[in-house]
């Protein structure tokens, strides 16, 4: 058991990480065996990322320090882990949902980017998007078709009317 002060101690510690952070998320790690655990946070650590299993209450205080008061963690009735990346939060996503996908009993709650509460859904949304160089060169290809389309309208014009002058040619 923990004293008061060591909870103080550890409140401030990862309120401080939360502050940190550019990206929190919540999981529920019930029904997860102590080596698949241990496995995820390997899988995370190799990303800069850290995940600590924390008490209810505790999460509450730190979520508070961090400057996150309006919500309510008691809402989840299942044990908690935060996920702490200080780098954007598709990243973690990306991470936690892969590994969600192959034990099936990791379960994405929420999280925070920013101070703002993003729900379960909108995560797994960002997880599935591509990675951002396959984004760049999506927006690349796009943005390369458009002057290449704009050719392909205006020499159409062009060889209907030269098609059209062939055609009267032909008949005179």
């Amino acid at each position: 058991m923990l004293t008061r002060d060591q909870k103080v101690q550890i409140t401030e510690e990862f309120a401080k990480k939360a502050k940190d952070s550019q990206s929190i998320l919540l999981v529920d790690f019930t029904g997860l065996k102590m080596s698949e655990i241990q496995s995820l946070r390997r899988e995370l650590r190799k990303s800069g990322v850290e995940m600590k299993v924390i008490k209810k209450t505790l999460v509450q205080r730190i979520l508070k320090g961090a400057g996150i008061s309006a919500f309510n963690v008691f809402q989840y009735p299942a044990s908690l882990a935060m996920v702490f990346s200080p780098e954007e939060g598709i990243i973690v996503s990306k991470n936690v949902y892969d590994f969600s996908k192959k034990s099936k009993t990791l379960k994405i709650l929420g999280g925070f980017i920013g101070k703002n509460f993003i729900d379960a859904e909108m995560i797994v949304k960002l997880a599935k998007l591509p990675s951002r160089e396959v984004l760049l060169g999506q927006l690349v290809y796009v943005l390369n078709s458009l002057p290449r389309t704009l050719v392909g309208v205006l020499q159409g014009n062009l060889r209907k009317l030269v098609i059209a002058l062939d055609q009267i040619s032909k008949t005179k």
